[in-house]
């Protein structure tokens, strides 16, 4: 319809035809019957623009409705679960980095997505649905989403009872009207609802956003009834002339964006450019005509330029209208997404007289559509492409032209146990370091993706296995070489890399893939000994730094340890295990604040139940290494007790560990006799006395018995 409005041929174009068309029905002798004709046509047609308002209306609103349920349930789709689902309101310490992490991911979104106000968690917590974690926490001037919580109770179960996404009406707070999106986050399982997503939209500019993409509907029917009002009111050919070319000039006067006459040449030769070409391009509509001063081509982005020229060739050939998305440059220097609807003006021979069309600006929603596209295809924590992404890019990749086509697997060592001694926020960091190092060794055809965890996909086209074995040389020292220099880290982590090479046209590429993967797995257990045992030994070293746990005392412990073991007669394997048990027992402290293992008074006890955690700390960091990990049942169970009294499992008599009930013994006396910032040293007889007076309480009687006996031949008390 806005095509039909701006035909511009001096031979008359089709308002022409249809005006002299429908003037030639009129009779002088039924002016009543034309006057109720006319009446009639025009309220019909105002009853049918409004109908057609409101059915776009409504269209454009699903369409709003749906991308933002779509939007949320990508977000939703890329947040780690297996974080959510241990946090509750009431912070533990090893929940509170996936918090962080997971605040972190909502804020990002915030700041990456110009539509989206809020963003934040809902959990159920005994039959309540509480605001876990707000986006908005880290604005401190900025209300939260906690204040309107209550008032939206029932639409905030819906998800949990349900397990249906919800996209709320409007609702009103006292910080403004908002529509929510509410997505479900279903466990690992896809079968219970752990939590719900939230996005908040400012329900004002939501509706303004619908009106915007009503302006083109609007126009359409506005043109209809001025197009239908002047066929109905001019009476003679010349008097629809005039009247027609007024109109056209109202119209294309107030048209959000640019209307042409142009020759089809090389430099699209502009015949009649509209007002809007200041606004849209920011030179004066003049400077176009006839390229006074420039061309329209000139404007189009170079890019587009060669594609554009073969569309509308296409287009022309087929006598087709032309409709296409490019970018142009204004007079500024700024980029615009314009969208450019078209058709081309023929004579009587089939011959191309002109085009005509009409060209809007569409940046605003170019830049939602590629928001959209960023979050569906990157990863949140590296800013990588993602597992999804890469699955699209190996299959692109999989073609003749692309060969031969070199795939590399790369992992991270150690990543669990460092995890479990540091937190996943240090964990997270590790892995955005990682990929920044592996990112910066890479070439610009090369697409590097986070597959999850401490692993990365790099895929190499038109490289071959030599080219592509050395740039995974040059990122083992790349990482190496950064770990050397980075003083302030904890530990050294390193990377173990599987690669393979697709070389023949007929090999399957899962093939290449798995090969890799084989190659990855041969290097980690190659790599995991030497790797888990400097991750072992930096985690000792800081915890000595930070805490009074010397080397001193791991040597001590392991003496006496092995005194009392050799007295009981255990075989080697039961020596060397107190002997690791001695050095390892506390390596879970890694993991307590500073201030509490220090404090030189009496601990509170929200401060004595975080230090009861350091066995399970422990148990959880040796069992991410293989040569250690028949340690951890007795490191979790060293602070277990004979009577039961003890911590973490409350396990009592013989249900310890032999091994954790020698370590108990000596710990104790060495602990004892030992200077401390919350008391002195006790003498080596009174630290005798108490371990033989917890004999059979806190200590195993017969050990505590042995222990005592040879202390006292020892030190011939």
């Amino acid at each position: 319809m806005i095509l039909t409005m701006i035909r511009l041929s001096r031979r008359g174009g089709f308002v022409e035809h249809r005006i002299a068309k429908a003037v030639g029905f009129i009779s002088e002798n039924a002016q009543k019957l034309v006057v109720m004709a006319r009446f009639s046509i025009v309220f019909l047609i105002v009853i049918l623009g409004f109908l057609y308002l409101y059915f776009a209306w409504g269209k454009y609103h699903d369409i709003a409705k749906s991308e933002a349920l779509q939007l949320a349930r990508s977000v939703e789709s890329l947040l780690h679960v297996e974080h959510i689902s241990t946090l509750t309101l009431e912070e533990q310490p090893q929940t509170i980095s996936d918090y962080s992490l997971i605040e972190r991911s909502l804020v990002r979104l915030v700041e990456n997505t110009d539509s989206i106000y809020h963003a934040f968690i809902l959990k159920k917590e005994r039959d309540d649905v509480v605001a876990l974690i707000d986006s908005a926490a880290a604005y401190p001037d900025f209300p939260t989403i906690v204040i309107s919580i209550e008032e939206t109770a029932e639409i905030n179960r819906l998800p949990f009872d349900t397990g249906q996404s919800v996209l709320t009406e409007p609702i009103s707070t006292s910080y403004g009207k908002w529509i929510r999106a509410l997505v479900p986050i279903y466990d690992l399982n896809n079968e219970h609802v752990v939590a719900v997503l939230g996005l908040s939209y400012s329900a004002d500019e939501w509706q303004a956003n619908v009106w915007k993409k009503m302006i083109p509907e609007i126009i359409i029917v506005v043109c209809l009834m001025i197009l239908v009002c002047i066929l109905l009111n001019l009476r003679q050919k010349h008097e629809m002339l005039e009247e027609s070319e007024r109109s056209k000039s109202v119209f294309l006067a107030h048209i959000p964006g640019l209307a042409y006459r142009c020759k089809y040449d090389n430099d699209w030769t502009m015949e009649f450019v509209s007002e809007g070409c200041q606004t849209l391009t920011g030179y004066e509509p003049s400077s176009l005509l006839y390229n006074k001063e420039v061309s329209y081509n000139d404007i189009i982005s170079p890019e587009y330029r060669e594609i554009l020229r073969d569309e509308w060739y296409r287009v022309v050939l087929r006598h087709a209208d032309f409709y296409g998305e490019y970018e142009i440059i204004t007079k500024s220097g700024q980029r615009k997404w314009v969208i450019e609807l078209g058709q081309g003006i023929y004579d009587a021979k089939g011959n191309v007289e002109a085009l005509e069309g009409i060209i809007l600006d569409i940046s605003e929603q170019k830049k939602k559509e590629l928001q959209i596209t960023y979050l569906q295809e990157h990863d949140f924590l590296t800013g990588l492409y993602n597992r999804s992404y890469m699955e699209q890019e190996k299959k692109r990749l999989d073609q003749p032209q692309f060969l031969p086509l070199s795939i590399a697997i790369c992992d991270i060592d150690g990543l669990r146990m460092i995890n479990s001694a540091y937190g996943h926020g240090e964990g997270d960091r590790l892995i955005t370091e990682m990929a920044k190092l592996i990112q910066g060794c890479l070439g610009q055809d090369h697409v590097l993706g986070h597959a999850g965890g401490g692993e990365f996909i790099l895929l190499m086209p038109n490289t071959d296995s030599q080219t592509a074995q050395q740039l995974t040389i040059d990122i083992k020292h790349r990482t190496e070489s950064y770990h050397r220099t980075n003083k302030s880290a904890f530990y050294a982590a390193s990377l173990s890399i599987g690669l393979s090479t697709k070389e023949k046209e007929d090999q399957p590429i899962e093939d290449v893939l798995k090969t890799a993967e084989e190659y990855l797995r041969n290097n980690k257990l190659l790599n995991q000994n030497s790797s888990h045992s400097a991750i072992v030994f930096s985690i000792m070293a800081t915890l000595y730094a930070k805490s009074q746990e010397t080397e001193e005392h791991g040597q001590r412990l392991g003496f006496l340890c092995k005194m009392i073991g050799e007295h009981m007669g255990l075989e080697q394997k039961g020596l060397n295990d107190l002997q690791l048990l001695s050095k390892l027992h506390d390596i879970g402290k890694i993991g307590i604040e500073d201030h509490i293992l220090n404090k030189p008074d009496k601990l509170t006890e929200e401060e004595w139940a975080k230090m009861k955690k350091h066995p399970e700390i422990g148990c959880q960091i040796v069992m991410a290494t293989p040569q250690l990990e028949h340690l951890a049942e007795y490191i979790l169970n060293h602070h277990e007790r004979w009577d039961g009294k003890g911590y973490p499992n409350g396990l009592s008599g013989e249900e310890i560990p032999l091994i954790a009930r020698i370590l108990a013994v000596a710990d104790a006396y060495d602990a004892m006799t030992e200077n401390r910032v919350y008391r002195p040293a006790l003498s080596p007889e009174d630290a005798i006395k108490e371990i033989e007076q917890n004999a059979g309480t806190q200590f195993d009687p017969y050990i505590a018995q042995l222990f005592v006996d040879l202390i006292r031949k020892r030190e011939s008390i």
